[in-house]
C-alpha cells in the first residue's frame, strides 16, 4: 500500500455564515401572521381609511400591500441575483388583491400557505451581505421613485 500523499496547499478555514432565521422570521412573520388570520377569521386588520394595515416586531401599524410591495420586490432581486426561482406569483396575487379590495381565494391562501415555508428557508439560507446589499437597493430604489427619476 502507498503511503498518503501529502497535502499541497495549506489549509485555511471557510468563513461560517449564520444563518438569517431571525431575520427571514422578521420579515416574514407578519405575512405569515397576516395569512393566517385570513385563513382563520376570514379578515385583515385595517386602517381608519380602510385600508389594510399590520402590525410589525416593535407594535408599529404600516400599510400592507406597501410592505408586501417590498417583500416581493426583494424577493425578486433575490432570484435574479442567484438565478433561483422561487414562489413569488401567490404573494404578487395577495399584493394586488390587498391593494384593490379584491376577495382572497381559498386557492390563493392554499398556494400562499405552501409557498411560506419555501421562501422562509431562503432567506434564512442567503448570504447576510447579500441580503443588506439588496435591502440597500431597495431603499435607493425607493429614494430615486420619491424624487421622480424613475416611475415603478
Amino acid at each position: 500500500m502507498k503511503p498518503a500523499k501529502r497535502r499541497n496547499k495549506r489549509y485555511t478555514p471557510r468563513q461560517v455564515r449564520t444563518p438569517l432565521i431571525v431575520g427571514a422570521q422578521l420579515v416574514l412573520g407578519p405575512l405569515e401572521r397576516i395569512v393566517d388570520q385570513i385563513a382563520n377569521d376570514g379578515t385583515v386588520d385595517v386602517s381608519d381609511r380602510g385600508t389594510p394595515v399590520f402590525q410589525d416586531g416593535d407594535g408599529g401599524w404600516h400599510d400592507t400591500a406597501a410592505a408586501l410591495e417590498g417583500v416581493v420586490w426583494h424577493l425578486e432581486m433575490f432570484c435574479a441575483r442567484h438565478d433561483r426561482a422561487l414562489p413569488l406569483q401567490p404573494l404578487r396575487q395577495l399584493h394586488a388583491c390587498l391593494k384593490y379590495m379584491i376577495p382572497i381565494t381559498e386557492t390563493l391562501l392554499a398556494e400562499l400557505q405552501a409557498a411560506l415555508p419555501v421562501l422562509q428557508r431562503a432567506m434564512a439560507l442567503g448570504d447576510p451581505d447579500d441580503q443588506v446589499s439588496i435591502l440597500r437597493q431597495a431603499r435607493i430604489k425607493e429614494q430615486l421613485e420619491q424624487q421622480g427619476i424613475i416611475h415603478e
